[in-house]
């Protein structure tokens, strides 16, 4: 029997509302003894992938839920079951969709469906961070949101005011708590309560295999066999009649090459993925606008050459298939998609989509979110504006020596503690020593030590959400049914989850990138 079950738990996903991260909770949980937990962020079901994958690590039951929180009123769901998570998802799509009243209304119709249990009912504080310590960094994040500072809001409760976060500033108490708090803040029998709840939700999944839109192949080809067609015909016109494999020894090195590719593709069914990649390129020709020629490791894929998806042949140039697709990395639950990036003309860019939805139906055809998160010299300078004492000329000299991700990327992720700030203060100390040091101990010390330490702490917190620039979401299935909706800046619906989250719920994304300088080689060439 778990000691307890927290059904309030608020992610960063609850945009600069909450800040706890999902495996911080899941990993307290199980510190804890609490067998199970339940995501409910508000309006928004964002999370729930990454909470999910947490739960599953730490052997924790993961619960999914949502606080529907619209005009003035609000309730908390937890789905049931498999059913429960797509009237969630329904809800929440229908909250982006209607106006606020109206979506309440619906959210209540749809909770009366019995696939989701409402959880007002029981006696249970909402959690925003999993340590009371982090009650402080909750604070920066709810006055980014406000565009404000700590002395401001000090003000503020010093007047007298009342504004719907005062709570959050005058009080610690939003944390998962402990065994022993649990037993000084709920009796037995709403203890109990929650457990019942969360025996009452099955056990589901809520992640899948890629779904690959089915491609519809001529004179009755299998996808397999169509891939293999096109590859032949590639062969004749790009190797063959241009002399590329005129002795055996360079025939031979192109079969197997080609034969090794289609293996690997074959087997881990990634035929549907290639030839969807092909016609959307085959369309850009065809439209007589200029494809790009092929970007980064996708250029190392023979069979992509042999398609026409890519213009550089691997082989001529010693590219190397694994660096584009390892299929060392596929499980058996798991299989990894390629990645194969299509630049198109900017300004022909909407028309290109418009021509994939036209071809694989409106409703299973989206963009989607992607979260801007607080890191490196961005998570510095707004902990330095949020305290309000630093001025802005010092904000620039303490955050000009402070990297991009990309440039250190690969030595972050050799790092334990993947801080940008913390590898800055660790290879370039000297550019920080007036303000910031690492002690022996591996404290921070320094005039700034302690703003240095809550940047650190809020690197990757989700800061907002906008529209990815290049990912297009092709689904096998009506996204609408599988996966929430949600407005971007221009009103346009997209899909809810980031790119990594969709994938491990087996939508499959394909990147179309507009490019500037198609668009002016167009036009040199008339």
């Amino acid at each position: 029997m778990s000691l307890w079950t927290p059904l309030q738990i608020r992610t960063h996903f609850s945009l600069q509302k909450g800040y706890g991260k999902p495996e911080e909770y899941a990993k307290k949980c199980k510190e804890f003894g609490y067998e199970s937990c339940a995501i409910a962020d508000i309006n928004t079901l964002s999370g729930a992938v990454s909470f999910y994958k947490a739960c599953k690590k730490f052997d924790i039951k993961p619960l999914i839920g949502c606080a529907v929180k619209l005009d003035g009123e609000s309730i908390t769901y937890i789905a049931k079951n498999k059913a429960g998570w797509h009237d969630l998802i329904d809800i929440v799509t229908t909250i982006n969709i209607l106006s606020e009243e109206e979506a309440f209304n619906y959210a209540k119709e749809v909770g009366s469906r019995g696939n989701l249990t409402s959880v007002d009912h029981v006696n249970q504080q909402s959690m925003y961070y999993a340590n009371q310590s982090d009650c402080e960094l909750q604070r920066i994040l709810l006055c980014s949101g406000m565009r404000s500072t700590s002395s401001k809001m000090a003000k503020k409760i010093r007047n007298g005011e009342d504004f719907p976060e005062k709570k959050f500033f005058t009080e610690d108490r939003f944390y998962l708590p402990t065994p022993d708090d649990i037993v000084e803040l709920y009796t037995e029998e709403e203890i109990a309560l929650s457990n019942e709840i969360a025996d009452s939700c099955e056990e589901f999944d809520i992640l899948s295999q890629p779904m690959l839109p089915k491609f519809t192949c001529p004179d009755s080809y299998s996808e397999d066999e169509y891939l293999k067609q096109l590859c032949r015909v590639g062969w004749k016109s790009l190797l063959a009649e241009t002399g590329k494999i005129d002795s055996e020894e360079m025939k031979e090195k192109y079969l197997q090459r080609v034969t090794k590719e289609l293996d690997i593709i074959f087997d881990a069914n990634l035929s549907g993925y290639f030839l969807v990649v092909q016609d959307i390129v085959n369309h850009v020709r065809t439209m007589n606008w200029l494809p790009g020629p092929g970007r980064g490791s996708a250029a190392g894929c023979l069979v992509s050459y042999l398609v026409g998806i890519t213009e550089i042949d691997p082989i001529q140039y010693g590219l190397i298939f694994e660096r584009f697709y390892n299929a060392g990395r596929n499980t058996e639950d798991h299989v990894s998609l390629p990645d194969i990036d299509v630049d198109v003309p900017a300004e022909q860019r909407d028309e290109v989509i418009q021509y994939i939805k036209d071809k694989y139906g409106d409703g299973s055809v989206s963009q989607m979110l992607t979260f801007n998160k607080l890191q490196g010299r961005a998570a510095l300078k707004e902990v330095m504006r949020i305290d309000g004492t630093i001025s802005y000329g010092e904000m620039n000299d303490v955050t000009k020596y402070i990297p991009n991700e990309a440039d250190i990327s690969d030595q972050l992720q050799a790092m334990e503690e993947k801080s940008i700030i913390r590898w800055a203060l660790i290879n370039e100390p000297d550019h920080f020593v007036k303000w910031c040091k690492i002690n022996p101990d591996g404290g921070l010390e320094g005039s700034l030590s302690k703003i240095f330490e809550q940047a650190i702490s809020i690197e990757g917190t989700i800061k907002s959400q906008g529209k990815h620039a290049a990912g297009v979401i092709i689904s096998s299935k009506k996204l609408r049914d599988v996966c929430p909706m949600v407005k971007d800046k221009g009103g346009n619906l997209v899909a809810g989850f980031e790119m990594g989250d969709l994938e491990d719920q087996g939508h499959v994304k394909f990147d179309i990138l507009g490019i500037d300088l198609l668009n002016k080689v167009m036009e040199i060439k008339g």
